[in-house]
């Protein structure tokens, strides 16, 4: 009976604000369409993106050292095979 009485209430609660139940009900359906298509598109953007670094021979890690960046961390750093340039 308790269920039925919450059903109840919960379509009477609709129906008195029906303006502010369709506000709320569009703003979260805009809101998980908007993430969708976002998570969606993300592998072909991660794709599109990398080839663009290819092409263009942009950097792919930035090395960076708070006290510099000696020859000898030049050095090795040249001297891993990854490493073209």
């Amino acid at each position: 009976m308790k269920k039925r009485a919450m059903k109840k209430d919960f379509w009477m609660e609709i129906k008195k604000s029906r303006g502010r139940f369709l506000s709320i009900f569009l703003i979260v359906a805009l809101g998980v369409s908007f993430f969708s298509g976002i998570r969606a598109a993300e592998p072909d953007m991660r794709l599109s993106g990398d080839a663009y670094f290819d092409e263009q021979n942009l950097m792919d890690l930035k090395v960076l050292g708070t006290l510099g960046i000696t020859e000898e961390d030049l050095e090795e750093i040249e001297a891993l095979s990854t490493v073209e340039r």
